[in-house]
């Protein structure tokens, strides 16, 4: 089935078709001379220095290396990827890339927040279109390997990555208020003095105003009744697409090189979003009925009620935190808890196999991330549950690894 003919899928059988095209696009490699699908990238990485290292260690390799496995080792770390770390990486590796320090991106000033591209971004960051390629290939190796990451990004851009242009409309997805204005000034008509064809921008340094003209001399052209359809189709382009262009072209650019751009011309952006960013809602009961149990567990043990119990009381950010910790990625994949996947790629349910308590001090939830499992000590009361499962929570990423 091509691509035209996937558009008219409905969203989970779409989300079948695209799996099963990453698969082939896998499959490809192995089939060019000299490339060796066992072949993997391993990036060493500081964890003091995780953005640089990452960026100036795959920067070097070919679009066709970053479609092959990559491993993850941190130096001075003890622990081995056998796939846990890789989805790790990639989820901390997207929260580096669209923080504000980076200045990559700024959050929409809209009720659901999600990202834009920052039009200052040349300011902020030296090597700033060699690092929106780098997000493109980062966004793109999630979809590829099916690995859920935080990425919401805002409307227009999801548009431009499955070939569908902007719309009016789609300003109310980057500023709210902005969007409501237009609106406003397309409905009413003009009376006095309501500016000209300029907007304003601020510099990241000095909070200064920028003018920005829309159109030649727009600095001396007032807007009027008569031409203010114009105003309103030039800010709203200047907004959506001229502000960023080189930004977003060299983004798409990055994204493509490991996806064909065909492929996610099938997609609708909400599936887009929902195969990239997966299942915001980390729902306990989906967990549960997605979970064996091993050694003397079973679904009815006393200390398996009291797991679930704790994760039940938790909030969605400790939930996060607490699913990152377990499977490396604090995303549930598109299709809930019955997506999570090994690191072959096949589906792995989540695993809860008991250990033994020793009450040593020593008595850690364990995790392994690649297989989706934890070993879980017989505790002997909820409180205990609920002390180590909160230490897990309250301990920084680069710590948790640790316990495995």
């Amino acid at each position: 089935m091509n691509s035209k003919q996937a558009v008219e899928l409905k969203t989970e059988d779409k989300r079948i078709w695209f799996g099963a095209r990453m698969a082939e696009l896998k499959k490809s490699i192995g089939r060019i001379p000299g490339f060796q699908r066992s072949d993997a990238i391993t990036l060493l990485i500081e964890r003091s220095h995780f953005l640089r290292d990452s960026f100036e260690q795959l920067r070097t390799r070919t679009d066709l290396d970053l479609r092959g496995d990559v491993r993850i080792h941190y130096l001075d770390e003890c622990c081995q990827d056998a796939g846990g770390l890789f989805k790790e990486w990639l989820t901390v590796l997207t929260g580096e890339l669209l923080s504000p320090k980076l200045g990559l991106f700024v959050k929409t000033k809209t009720p659901q927040v999600a990202y834009i591209i920052n039009v200052n971004s040349d300011k902020c960051c030296a090597k700033h279109l060699d690092y929106f390629y780098f997000c493109g290939q980062i966004f793109a190796k999630a979809l590829f390997e099916n690995v859920a990451i935080k990425a919401y990004l805002c409307k227009p851009l999801l548009k431009q990555l499955v070939g569908l242009k902007s719309s009016r409309e789609d300003l109310k997805y980057i500023d709210t208020e902005l969007w409501r204005s237009m609106e406003y000034l397309s409905a009413n008509k003009i009376e006095g003095d309501v500016g000209n064809f300029t907007v304003t921008e601020i510099a990241p340094v000095g909070n200064k105003s920028i003018t920005v003209e829309l159109k030649k001399d727009g600095r001396n052209v007032a807007i009027t009744e008569k031409n203010k359809a114009e105003f309103i189709d030039l800010a709203c382009k200047y907004y959506l697409s001229n502000s960023t262009k080189t930004q977003r072209y060299t983004l798409a650019e990055g994204f493509f090189s490991l996806i064909p751009k065909e492929i996610t011309q099938a997609l609708d952006c909400d599936e887009l979003e929902l195969f990239l960013c997966g299942d915001s809602i980390i729902s306990i009961e989906d967990w549960k009925a997605n979970t064996r149990y091993a050694g003397n567990y079973n679904k009815d043990h006393q200390v398996v009620r009291w797991f679930w119990e704790v994760l039940s009381q938790l909030s969605g950010s400790e939930l996060e935190s607490f699913l990152h910790f377990c499977t490396g990625s604090n995303r549930v994949p598109a299709e809930g808890f019955a997506g999570l996947t090994s690191n072959n790629g096949k589906r792995s349910r989540f695993v809860v196999e008991s250990r033994e308590f020793k009450g040593n001090g020593t008595d850690f939830v364990v995790a392994h991330t690649c297989f989706n499992k934890v070993e879980v000590p017989e505790y002997r009361s909820v409180e205990e549950m609920r002390k180590a499962i909160k230490t897990i929570i309250s301990t920084p990423i680069c710590y948790q690894f640790s316990f495995e």
